[in-house]
């Protein structure tokens, strides 16, 4: 007979009867852990008999067994709740990331994993309670984490992100089996709150382009026709930066280039997909296509680095950008206050669509948004809009005041 210090043992009433369920107890510290089904035990010390246990001293048997097989503390469930958070995002050695990606290839890529590893180390493994296994993990404990994020002063959509990090590999160890219930399942749901990203003006676009038309010849060639894109088809830094000649095609419009857009680069990942594995196109004019062309290095990428060893940097494209904007009017303090950044150009552009009645499916298919619902927070209300509509309040301004003079007269 199991001594009382190991295990101990009792039923639950459901629908179709009562079940067997055995609590460990924790050989180190003595606590109580989760609940496991005998049943599924039996299961898993490969006992084909699909019958329920309804004998205690048979259950008694089989919670023995499975304490010595090693099954229980030895198991996943048992690790440290960091190391298992740990292992999980390890992009080389995760079982899940292994059978994700198998399923659906680039489903989930290094750059990810290693970012969610980052915000482990970072924000969440540094507040864990001292010692804290799977096993153990409380709605309360991940609860008081969120907040700490917040304290921190992180916006919504920056502690969603962090928070994502304990939460997938949470939902998959109840998949599986390592612990019974999810405690991620009760906790307060994080409304996210975006800071809405910059859009640059009609003006402000016309002084941007007037700017890098004196600086053509000035300016490092990579950095120029990079700047020039991304004002131009409203793609993403990492896919531009990733753009080879193989994907400039010819276009079936005469004086166009077709820009197939397929490839994006990341610091961890190197080349990769774009996002979401969203293929699109876009055209661009022959003589912009030419220059890309001409710039290329021997391996046939577009916008090469001073050195033309590798690609150019996302930072020192972000902060060449930031110092047209300077030059332009918008300083360091009303940047930050605007929110603007190179990923503005991709929302600039899809406003300049709207204002100049491009539908938004053409710029859907352009951007390579999935839904309406997306390309809505990339296109902004602008000045232009709001002045086509005071046509209208113009008018209506000047029927009322007539009508008040009428009725004074």
């Amino acid at each position: 007979m199991a001594h009382r210090t190991e295990f101990y043992l009792y039923k639950r009433k459901k629908k179709k009867g009562s079940y067997w369920y055995v609590c460990y107890l924790d050989r180190n510290t003595g606590r109580q852990g989760t609940a496991k089904s005998i049943d599924v035990l039996k299961q898993r010390l490969g006992i084909n008999d699909f019958n329920s246990v309804k004998r205690r001293d048979e259950a008694v048997i089989i919670a023995k067994k499975a304490l010595d097989s090693g099954l229980i503390f030895a198991s996943s469930e048992m690790k440290m709740f960091s190391d298992y958070c740990l292992e999980f995002w390890d992009y080389d050695k995760s079982e899940y990331l292994a059978m994700r990606t198998s399923h659906k290839a680039k489903s989930i890529g290094r750059e990810y994993a290693t970012n969610m590893t980052y915000s482990l180390n970072k924000h969440i493994i540094p507040h864990l309670p001292e010692g804290l296994r799977l096993q153990n993990v409380t709605t309360k404990i991940l609860d008081n984490l969120v907040q700490m994020l917040f304290n921190k002063g992180l916006s919504s959509g920056s502690v969603q992100i962090i928070a994502y990090s304990f939460l997938l590999p949470l939902k998959e160890a109840e998949r599986v089996g390592y612990i019974l219930e999810n405690p991620a399942k009760r906790m307060i749901r994080i409304s996210r709150t975006e800071r809405i990203r910059g859009c640059l003006t009609n003006e402000e676009v016309s002084a941007l382009c007037s700017l890098l038309n004196s600086k053509k010849d000035t300016m490092h060639r990579s950095y120029y026709l990079a700047i020039v894109l991304g004002l131009c088809t409203g793609m993403r830094s990492g896919e531009i930066r990733a753009l080879n000649i193989e994907d400039l095609v010819s276009s079936t419009y005469e004086g166009w280039t077709r820009v197939n857009i397929v490839h994006s680069i990341a610091l961890y990942s190197g080349i990769k997909g774009t996002k979401s594995n969203y293929d699109r196109a876009v055209l661009i004019p022959n003589s912009l296509a030419e220059e890309l062309r001409k710039n290329a290095d021997k391996r046939g990428v577009c916008m090469p680095s001073k050195q033309k060893i590798g690609y150019i940097s996302a930072p020192t494209l972000r902060n060449t950008f930031y110092g047209l904007l300077c030059e332009i009017g918008i300083n360091e303090n009303l940047r930050q206050e605007r929110n603007l950044t190179f990923h503005s150009l991709r929302h600039t552009f899809s406003t300049l669509g709207r204002d100049s009645l491009i539908s938004q499916e053409d710029r859907m298919l352009v951007l390579g948004h999935k839904s309406a619902d997306i390309n809505n927070r990339y296109t902004h209300l602008s000045e232009e809009a709001l002045h086509r509509v005071s046509v209208l309040t113009e008018e209506l301004f000047h029927v009322v005041s007539s009508a008040e003079k009428d009725a004074v007269f």
